[in-house]
């Protein structure tokens, strides 16, 4: 690894509204980057990750005593194991109606290539969801 590598951000593929599976109100959401989700990590030392997940109506909150979302990980392509990484905390605004799970964390590259996605349950069947997640890459 050299040193002279230039840090790298990656804003994650813009992000549709996407909705909880099924009835149990789950979701795995990859994160990628031109549709790849795999990243060649092997340069850098460290990633740094923004993330955020919301409701897009103003009418509609998310239930912060029941949802919970995390941050995985998968580092060998051949095999499909998913690595908790971080839990997201919930954001509660003090004045604005709705709530969010915002965050940021710092991890060590634990691999040459690396996946990531969110995964979140406990939210209401078919809820609308936002996401936006970026990683900054540090050698």
């Amino acid at each position: 690894m050299s040193r002279d590598t230039q840090p790298r951000q990656i804003i994650f593929d813009p992000t549709p509204e996407i909705f909880a599976t099924d009835s149990s109100g789950a979701f795995h959401f990859p994160l990628l980057d031109k549709a790849e989700a795999f990243l060649e990590t092997d340069l850098y030392d460290e990633a740094r990750f923004v993330f955020s997940l919301w409701s897009p109506s103003s009418k509609s909150t998310i239930d912060l005593d029941r949802a919970y979302a995390e941050l995985r990980g998968l580092f060998d392509p051949n095999e499909a194991h998913w690595v908790k990484l971080a839990e997201i905390e919930p954001v509660v605004p003090p004045y604005a109606p709705g709530d969010s799970f915002d965050g940021w964390i710092v991890l060590p590259i634990l691999a040459a290539k690396s996946a990531y996605a969110l995964y979140g349950s406990g939210f209401e069947p078919r809820k609308r969801l936002q996401i936006r997640a970026s990683i900054y890459l540090v050698a």
